[in-house]
């Protein structure tokens, strides 16, 4: 009897390793030609439930093009790291540390009196009217804080919409006030020790000790904004999110509807990109994208399918990435037809 259980065992393991290899062929091959005709420099990972299907490296992670890139190699985010600041602003508002309707100015010091105006989800959703950041190679902090001190607000807070790195700044601050820890300690603490991220990490000065960063990112250290993730590891970041281990999925759902300033269809009210509902406003997918200035990220959910594709380069060409997507859930539409 003992002897029969074993070979079962056996041969259920062995078919869920053919399964996740023919899995990965079929993405692989669905994306292939793609990869070599456009000159892909990156990595791509296609995760189903709780584990990845699909990792590849492809290209190099240096501009001599002499290292190879591989899936251990950090990129920069681009705005879906804004995703970070927001998750950390909603912990403190799950633990009624802070209430969205708080005036920034009840934790940020030294601030015109036009901040007087702007709410903390003025800040999460881009209504607050702060500028553009005027960006500088190797920007800190305080560079950005005196742009904060100078600027004149572009609406009266509210009223319109300006998609502004000021904004995670200004939500980066917030944290540092309220838990009297800089923005750096408090995410390594809360979101990447907690989602198992142990690559990752945010910079903070130009001269910390050399990391795995690919080449072809702006060179910035600025709370809430200067993040490296490997493409693995934004992976175990979006489990954690739909988990429960950083926020309850109840918390997410509410976070996103209420746009009606930014123009856009389907725009997230908090900075977690667009969303797809179906006609019972159950949710069907959200996406992300990002850039740094030749780094370029796209991650997108499938809820349905429980799928999760993260692509991640640094060869400059976004389009390439939005193509890449399609194919793979080409891929997988036909793959699930195929089980039906």
């Amino acid at each position: 009897m003992k002897l029969i259980v074993t070979l079962l065992s056996i041969l259920v393991l062995c078919f869920s390793v053919n399964a996740t290899q023919t899995r990965d062929n079929a993405y692989w091959q669905s994306i292939e030609q793609t990869v070599q005709q456009s000159g892909f420099n990156g990595t791509i990972v296609v995760a189903q439930g709780d584990s990845i299907v699909l990792e590849k490296s492809i290209g190099y992670a240096d501009a001599k093009q002499q290292t190879a890139l591989t899936a251990k190699h950090l990129f920069s985010p681009g705005s879906v790291g804004k995703e970070f600041t927001t998750v950390s602003i909603m912990q403190l508002a799950a633990n009624k540390q802070l209430d969205y309707k708080d005036k920034i100015t009840k934790y940020v010091d030294g601030l015109p009196t036009w901040a007087q105006q702007i709410t903390i989800e003025h800040v999460l959703t881009h209504t607050s009217g702060l500028p553009a950041v005027q960006w500088k190679k190797a920007i800190t902090t305080e560079d950005a804080v005196q742009q904060i001190k100078q600027a004149t607000l572009l609406f009266t807070p509210g009223s319109g919409y300006k998609y502004t790195n000021l904004n995670v700044v200004i939500r980066a601050l917030i944290v540092e006030s309220i838990t009297g820890q800089r923005y750096a300690d408090y995410i390594a603490a809360t979101i990447f020790k907690a989602a198992g991220m142990t690559a990752s990490f945010h910079q903070t000065k130009s001269d910390e000790p050399h990391r795995d960063i690919a080449a072809g990112d702006y060179p910035t250290n600025i709370a809430g904004l200067t993040i490296y993730v490997t493409p693995s590891e934004l992976f175990k970041f979006e489990k954690a999110l739909w988990n429960g281990t950083l926020l309850s999925a109840e918390a997410l759902k509410q976070a996103l509807p209420g746009d009606k300033l930014s123009g856009k269809a389907n725009r997230a009210y908090f900075d977690f990109g667009e969303y797809a509902i179906d006609d019972s406003g159950n949710l069907l997918s959200w996406q992300h994208d990002g850039s740094n200035p030749s780094h370029h990220t796209v991650k997108h959910h499938d809820f349905v399918r429980d799928t999760v594709f993260i692509l991640m380069s640094n060869d400059g060409n976004k389009s390439t990435l939005f193509k890449l997507l399609h194919e793979l859930l080409a891929a997988v539409e036909r793959a699930n037809q195929q089980n039906y």
